[in-house]
């Protein structure tokens, strides 16, 4: 009775202290939530409570990252000098790594202290730290990824602080449009924020009335996107037929991700055709030469005469030429 009786403590003083003492020992909170940007410092403290009157626990802390799905799977824990700060949240978590003892009956407050990386990309990042009683930590790790340990799940949200900032630097068609060969409408797109954008909308199109004739989609497929800091032109074509007339195209662009923002432009140009061009100059041409000969003809015909001039004097006929007393004679000068 004896053996069977130092057999049994034996082998409970083995089983983990979770089994033989549950209510026993327990932490709390359940959850840390954390909003955060890069480069934040954020310290928490989590309470381990012994409400054993006879026990000593001894805990190590163990964190993982874990993925918050239907499943509930949990990764195994990769050391921060072999992942991508950027994007790993127990890479991020600083908490005592060695022995934690509780005495019985007490209270342990343990500091746990999120450092986040300056190259945090944004999004939503889930952790477990697991405070466990093991005899060592190769043990309490085996636990915690086994899911039966207690301890904190972590959520931390890095804000996306990144600004969406777009320019037209211009938007530009001939400003006479004669044929299929200068239709083509370029807008200069310049991306001064710091997230890669595709610029989506359209071009109206309106006659000297005012009165809307078409329009054209503008970047639908989301084909040219825009670098943060870079620039990038966009083509299209004017779609109005060989009519003649003075046209008004109104740009509206749309971009964002976060918060959707527009962008407008407008110009004006004129469809010519171009045998209709070539007949108007030719009626120029023909024109300015006409001027010019009648021009001619009226100024140069005219006869500009000094006091030099010889004047010729005309005799009626039947009239004596001989001169009279009375008579003036042109021939000579009177003495």
């Amino acid at each position: 009775m004896k053996n069977f009786l130092f057999t049994a403590l034996l082998f409970a003083l083995m089983l983990p202290a979770s089994s033989v003492f549950a209510g026993e020992y327990t932490v709390r909170p359940f959850l840390l939530d954390h909003t955060a940007v890069p480069r934040d410092v954020i310290t928490d403290t989590v309470l381990l409570t012994n409400d054993s009157p006879i026990r000593k626990y001894v805990i190590f802390a163990t964190v993982n990252e874990i993925s918050v799905d239907k499943e509930g799977e949990i990764k195994e824990f990769v050391s921060p000098v072999m992942t991508d700060r950027s994007v790993t949240l127990p890479s991020w978590i600083e908490v005592k790594r060695s022995r934690i003892e509780i005495p019985p009956g007490e209270q342990i407050e343990v500091p746990v202290t999120f450092r986040i990386s300056p190259n945090a990309e944004p999004g939503t990042y889930h952790a477990f730290i697991g405070f466990v009683p093991a005899p060592n930590r190769p043990t309490a790790e085996r636990i915690a990824m086994d899911g039966e340990a207690d301890g904190v799940v972590v959520k931390i949200t890095i804000s996306d602080q990144r600004e969406e900032s777009m320019r037209i630097s211009s938007f530009e068609v001939d400003r006479f449009v004669t044929g299929e060969n200068n239709r083509s409408i370029d807008i200069t797109l310049e991306n001064k924020g710091d997230i890669a954008s595709a610029p989506t909308g359209e071009i109206i199109f309106y006659d000297s009335r005012g009165v809307e004739i078409t329009s054209v989609e503008v970047n639908q497929d989301g084909g040219t996107v825009v670098e943060p800091g870079g620039t990038a032109t966009i083509h299209s074509q004017v779609p109005l037929g060989e009519g003649l007339g003075r046209f008004k195209a109104n740009l509206t662009l749309d971009y964002g991700e976060k918060q959707t923002a527009s962008l407008h432009d407008s110009t004006i140009f004129y469809i010519v055709p171009l045998h209709l061009l070539i007949i108007g100059l030719i009626f120029v041409i023909f024109g300015s030469l006409l001027v010019t000969f009648l021009f001619k003809r009226t100024f140069m015909s005219e006869e500009f005469h000094d006091g030099t001039d010889e004047v010729t004097m005309y005799i009626k006929e039947g009239h004596d030429a001989d001169p009279h007393e009375h008579d003036i004679d042109l021939s000579k000068p009177k003495e």
